[in-house]
């Protein structure tokens, strides 16, 4: 358990500055030899001067659907320590639903979220988005003695820092690799998940978000990236089959794609060693249906090679305008490149090109998202695929949330028995200020949701354990976290609804705090009528002078 956090500052601006620039050089010195199940350990004591009482760390799992805290290390096993909501829990282990928690909408929405913390604790409880680069990892839970600006640059700070350590030392330990685990891997799931890259890249020029499902039981499919100069090169791949030996097969042509490349070979050059490498190993009875492209980032021109596979879509602005279909050279592996196992170097694949414009999005997907069938046995479809894409772009939901979504849905739209392989990869040129919505940023400040609908009240388990009261928007029909306006009223054995005076309260000391920086203040006036309607039927004077102010 955290001692008790004292309230006030714990020094003068100054000194807390040099305090804080002191931890983070220790802490980097220290990051050498930590070991992996230690660093909650080492980094709390490292920032308890700076007012910080508690660190822990929760990964999410493999799908996205709980985060899970870490193990508690050898030597430790007879002390129990406060779950972030103010319970003990045993050996320290917690999980947390990513769709029904303060800690799960931190993760969802990219932002630092607080809540005051339990009453033994004292001060308040800070959740911190874990990334690597830009991709999502989890979240830091601190129990911090103010939530002032400093305090929050603090933070994410050491939420970066632990992010970039976490990632370092996952190379040599399965410490991490366990905690994000809720089941067995087949060989070829791990396999497969062994050389994936990141879910998640983006730059000021690109942007990069894919998913992969089932994760536990993934046979053939795989993607690829990488950015060398001003191009990223992207490909993705489906292999016959579901079992090791597709695996495999994918894994020949990832390594066949990232091989050539690296030789300085071209998009014809890469399918070529690709169909030989396939073909040669598997004597023509297997083959990888794939789509291997190029983005140049300075002129937007997409390149791409079909080999079997589903043609891209390209999106631009809210609609699909159009199938990059062109006729296809025959899957890897099949022999229409390669001469008797050998590189046929007379044979060149065609490459089409298509001129993209700013803001322009690519997908590319494997036919097992498409053909998924649900229990009447109505397939996902295309139709559906974009258009779910694109509703949650036009609600302002950052890609890579858009693509978690998209994995779930894809699974229950099939009851969770996957029939085949699901892979989505989205490429997008040259995105819209890419670090509002993928970096840590304060407050729900990284989120902008489209139009202001009706808002709701959301409260349940967690948010009467925790004492708080979620305000959400409903969004096409799923409750998307818009705000987190909390309320807390110790007093009360049921935090449930707020009455009319604490409404009032929280709205007129909360609403520009927490959104107001980037809600205008029609925006900011709905929250504040929704608070007040919430706690009594207002008069109509109540009314028109709220929208007077409005």
């Amino acid at each position: 358990m955290a001692a008790p956090l004292s309230s006030g500052s714990p020094g003068s601006g100054g000194d807390l500055a040099a305090r804080a620039e002191c931890a983070l050089a220790d802490l980097l010195q220290q990051s050498h030899l930590l070991r992996p199940d230690a660093i909650e350990e080492v980094f709390g004591a490292a920032v308890r001067p700076l007012g910080i009482a508690e660190v822990r760390v929760y990964l999410a799992d493999l799908q996205q659907r709980q985060l899970e805290s870490l193990p508690i290390p050898d030597g430790q096993n007879g002390h129990r320590r406060e779950g972030a909501d103010g319970r003990e829990g045993a050996k320290g282990s917690e999980s947390l639903a990513i769709d029904s928690t303060i800690a799960g909408y931190a993760f969802r929405t990219v932002t630092i979220q607080h809540v005051p913390a339990a009453e033994s604790q004292g001060g308040y409880r800070v959740w911190v988005p874990l990334v690597d680069g830009t991709e999502r990892l989890g979240v830091l839970s601190l129990l911090a003695s103010d939530i002032g600006e400093a305090m929050l640059d603090r933070c994410r700070a050491l939420a970066s820092l632990a992010g970039l350590v976490i990632v370092a030392k996952s190379s040599y330990s399965d410490t991490y690799a366990q905690v994000r685990r809720s089941g067995r891997m087949a060989l070829q799931a791990e396999l497969i998940w062994g050389f994936l890259v990141p879910r998640t890249f983006a730059t000021d020029r690109v942007l990069v978000a894919a998913t992969l499902e089932p994760a536990y039981e993934a046979g053939g499919d795989a993607f690829d990236y990488s950015v060398l100069g001003d191009h990223l090169n992207v490909s993705i791949f489906d292999a016959l089959g579901h079992d090791l030996a597709a695996g495999l097969l994918a894994s020949v042509g990832v390594a066949s794609c990232r091989s050539t490349r690296r030789a300085g070979g071209t998009l014809s050059d890469v399918v070529r060693r690709a169909d030989s490498a396939i073909a040669g190993q598997f004597a023509d009875i297997r083959f990888v249906t794939a789509l291997v492209c190029d983005l140049d980032l300075s002129t937007g021109l997409f390149s791409w090679i079909p080999c079997g596979h589903p043609p891209p879509l390209l999106i631009r602005g809210n609609k699909v305008i159009k199938e990059l279909a062109r006729r296809p050279v025959p899957p890897l592996g099949l022999g229409g490149i390669h001469s008797h196992g050998q590189p046929d170097e007379g044979a060149t694949a065609p490459v089409y090109t298509e001129r993209l414009e700013p803001g322009d999005r690519v997908l590319l997907y494997t036919d097992g998202v498409t053909e998924g069938r649900s229990a009447d046995g109505t397939p996902f479809g295309l139709d559906r695929l974009s258009d779910f894409i694109i509703r949650h772009s036009n609600d302002g939901i950052p890609a890579p949330e858009t693509m978690r979504r998209l994995n779930h849905a894809i699974s229950e739209y099939q009851r969770g028995r996957l029939q085949d392989d699901a892979t989505i990869v989205l490429v997008e040129w040259l995105p819209d200020h890419p670090e509002r919505n993928l970096i840590p940023l304060c407050g729900g400040s990284s989120w902008v949701p489209g139009p202001v609908r009706p808002a709701t009240f959301v409260t349940g388990p967690e948010a009467a354990r925790s004492g708080f009261a979620r305000l959400t928007y409903m969004e096409s029909d799923e409750l998307d976290g818009a705000a987190a306006l909390r309320w807390t009223d110790p007093g009360r054995a049921d935090p449930g609804w707020p009455d009319a005076q604490s409404a009032r309260r929280t709205a007129a000391d909360s609403a520009e705090a927490a959104v107001g920086a980037l809600y205008d203040a029609a925006a900011v006036g709905l929250i504040r009528l929704a608070y007040l309607m919430l706690g009594d039927r207002p008069s109509a004077e109540d009314v028109l002078a709220e929208q007077q102010r409005v």
